[in-house]
């Protein structure tokens, strides 16, 4: 009898470890982030149209607001650019008032399940006065990684421009 009993004590406290053992696992794994990418979309959008409105009314400061303050831009056939105040004296000329109009429009935004950075492609128009007065349009492509920042808005961490569509 003794025995039984030593065998039913021990087996009960091997039951009772193994429901401890898997509950401190269960607690030990951090449940998943809520799946925001379709709000964080729609961020990234609403910035992009904002952005490209600032742009094309050559505010310079609201333009450079959306990129992050280590941000990088990669000029198309010019040089990296990096950090917000690099950014604006790169800007400057293309929003002067004398200057280019630019615009662009978002075609795709794909963001990360986790939620903290995304990527976007598009298209840009810039156009230009050449001589005697006759405008050159000059379309391309981008891409931007937008990076989440920890007031929860999303700004521009890299940018790069190609010409040609």
């Amino acid at each position: 009898m003794p025995r039984l009993r030593s065998m039913i004590l021990l087996g009960s406290f091997l039951t009772m470890m193994s429901a401890v053992a898997c509950s401190n696992q269960t607690a030990q794994q951090p449940a998943p982030p809520p799946d925001t990418r379709k709000a964080d979309e729609a961020a990234i959008r609403a910035n992009s149209a904002a952005w490209s409105k600032a742009a094309e009314a050559k505010d310079l400061e609201k333009s450079v607001s959306y990129y992050a303050d280590d941000a990088v831009y990669c000029v198309d056939k010019g040089a990296l650019v990096k950090g917000k105040d690099s950014i604006r004296m790169a800007w400057k000329d293309l929003l002067a008032p004398s200057g280019p109009t630019l615009t662009f429009a978002t075609t795709y935004v794909e963001v990360a399940r986790s939620g903290d950075i995304a990527y976007e492609y598009g298209t840009y128009d810039l156009v230009t006065e050449v001589k005697k007065g006759k405008p050159k349009d000059e379309k391309g492509k981008y891409v931007t990684v937008w990076k989440k920042q920890a007031d929860g808005s999303w700004k521009a961490a890299v940018d790069i421009d190609n010409t040609g569509v």
